[in-house]
Order: structure tokens, then sequence, then C-alpha cells
């Protein structure tokens, strides 16, 4: 996910934000889940916008995309951020202090957690790692989300942590002992200071309206790349949100568990013989 800089894009996109009147949450996935992809789609914009050799470049269908439209959507991420940060020092300052790394070390172990339990093999955990992505699957920005997460992938880890330094030697386990103070620190914060509902309403209205401006020029790559490489799905499947087809994957994982778990029914029983026959 691109770093916060010092040009105001914020400003750049304000008044168009403020004219998208968003008032709800326009994203389908977590916010940090949403930049870092935003992130990703500009690189794949920047890498494939001129064709090389046998592969097209999205530049033939530059009527439609235009060729600035990678670097407009790294000025919306900045200008995100910044609108994300003035919202959550008016409702949750501590996610300010916290939250960026607290994600990083979700996200850290929950990758952990996937590598090492997708070896084909059934057993508990996998179905524990299932329920916990299933409950956070919509996890959102405010501390309280943030905790319980922490909290509940530091558990399962703990659980696991010789086994995942086995599989990657490179695995930090310190991060376990991290989620759980992070969590802790979450908790243990003071209330914010009561903002006013015009001010949370404002900042939360524009915040929005960046992501709409945001997901539409994402959605716009995303369309694009479908026409263009049609006939190169390695290709496309670098702009497609990895983040949704995880989810999907949880999802599966889940009601396989769920199903497994079922006892089984006994077969239907085909229609009574008539007494009036034979």
């Amino acid at each position: 996910m691109p770093r916060k800089q010092t040009t105001n894009h914020y400003d750049r996109w304000h008044e168009q934000a403020k004219a998208a009147a968003q008032t709800e949450n326009p994203l389908k996935v977590p916010y940090d889940i949403a930049l870092k992809e935003a992130g990703q789609v500009a690189a794949f914009f920047s890498k494939y916008w001129q064709p090389a050799g046998a592969l097209p470049g999205l530049r033939r269908v530059k009527a439609r995309l235009p060729e600035s439209t990678g670097e407009e959507i790294v000025s919306l991420v900045y200008a995100v951020q910044e609108a994300q940060t003035k919202l959550l020092l008016l409702i949750d300052p501590v996610v300010v202090d916290h939250g960026e790394r607290a994600r990083f070390v979700l996200d850290e172990i929950e990758s952990a957690l996937e590598f090492l339990l997708d070896d084909g093999v059934d057993e508990p955990a996998d179905a524990q790692l299932a329920a916990v992505q299933e409950f956070h699957a919509d996890i959102g920005q405010r501390s309280s989300s943030l905790h319980q997460a922490l909290s509940d992938y530091a558990t399962l880890a703990e659980s696991l942590k010789d086994r995942l330094v086995e599989v990657d030697e490179d695995f930090d386990v310190a991060l376990i002992a991290e989620a759980k103070e992070l969590a802790r620190a979450l908790a243990a914060a003071p209330a914010a200071r009561p903002a006013t509902e015009s001010e949370v309403k404002a900042a939360t209205r524009i915040r929005n309206g960046l992501l709409r401006l945001l997901q539409e020029k994402i959605a716009l790559v995303r369309k694009a790349a479908a026409r263009v490489f049609q006939r190169n799905p390695e290709v496309l499947r670098e702009v497609t949100s990895s983040y949704e087809r995880r989810r999907r994957a949880a999802a599966r994982r889940a009601k396989a568990t769920r199903d497994a778990a079922k006892p089984e029914t006994a077969p239907a029983k085909g229609p009574a013989e008539s007494p009036l026959l034979g």
C-alpha cells in the first residue's frame, strides 16, 4: 500500500468527494485491504499500460481508460488515508496510534496460519481458522474490532506456534506476543473526546466520497483488464481481489466443515406402492 506523502492529495479530491454525497461506506472489503489492493491495481496499470511482445496493453482501450488513471488511483489512496485519519481522530484516536501496526500484525499471522493449514489434511485447526476468518470477515477500523481480531488470531497462532516455525523458518513468533500486547493496548485506551454529530457526519461523508471515487477508478481498470486480457488469465488474476478469493475459500472451508459435522440422513423413500396394484 502506498505510504502517505506531503503533497496535498486530500485537497485535490475534496470537492469531488463532497459532491459525491456518499453517506454509506462503499467498501465490500476491509479498509486496509481496499487500500492495499488499490496500490496493486495502480502498479498493474503501470506494468501493463504498454503492449509487450505478444501481450496486449491497456492503452488499446485508452478511449475508456485514460492514461492518468494509475496516477489518480495513487493520489486517491493518499487522500483516503488523510480523510480516514481525520475521521479517526474524531471518533477513535487510539487507532491512529496503533491501527496500522495492528493490521500489519493481523495480516502476517493470518497469512502464516493459512499457509500452515493449507496442506490438504483436515484437522480441528482448519475449522478454527475458518470460524475466525468468517467471524472477522468484515472487520472494521474501530479499536474494538481490531482488539478482538488480534486476540482471536493470536490465540490460534499460539496453539500452533511450533508448527508455524516448522513450515516457515522465517515466521516471527514474536508477532504472536505483539498481537496480544496490541490487543491489550487497544482495549485499555481511554475513551475519545466526544465529537459533535455534525463533525463526524461531515468527515464520514468526505471519507466515503473519496472511497467511492477510488472504487470507481479501480472498477474501471478491472473492467478494461477483463476486456484486454480475456485470453491471458494469468495476467488478469493479478488485478482481481486476492482478499475476495481468500474469503470465498474460507467460506467454502467453513461450509465443508459444517456439512461434515451434520448427521447423515437416511435416503428418501420412494412413493409407497398402491395396494390396488399387483
